[in-house]
């Protein structure tokens, strides 16, 4: 149980954008390390970001507001933030906090990749 608590984001480079795999939850604790992951992407000239969320578990509020900074963030570079692969329930969050109307949101990592 542990385990899933904790969060990690694993970065993979592609020719048109890179893919964050973020695995486990995001909330108030490690949220951070979400936050310092898009930066390090941002930073290093990676504008545009597929998030690929097969393995997220749980996203509170602050993980929702980190994911809108990372939207505004590349798109201000000149890039997008896409995401993808979200579980029934983590789709729910997102449509009961109309992120779904205000992020590009796909069904699979291979429609977002498609989309960029």
């Amino acid at each position: 149980m542990e385990d899933k608590a904790k969060l990690s984001v694993e970065a993979e480079h592609g020719d048109k954008a890179t893919v964050l795999i973020v695995t486990g939850r995001v909330d108030g604790s490690s949220v951070g390390i979400l936050e310092s992951a898009v930066q390090e992407q941002i930073n290093a000239g990676n504008k545009t970001l597929v998030f690929d969320f097969t393995d997220l578990s749980y996203i509170s509020s602050a993980g929702l507001r980190a994911l809108l900074i990372a939207a505004r963030l590349t798109q201000k570079e000149g890039g997008r933030a896409l995401f993808c692969a979200l579980a029934e329930h983590i789709a729910e969050i997102f449509e009961i906090s109309g992120f779904n109307e205000i992020l590009d949101i796909r069904t699979t990592r291979t429609d977002a990749l498609g989309a960029v």
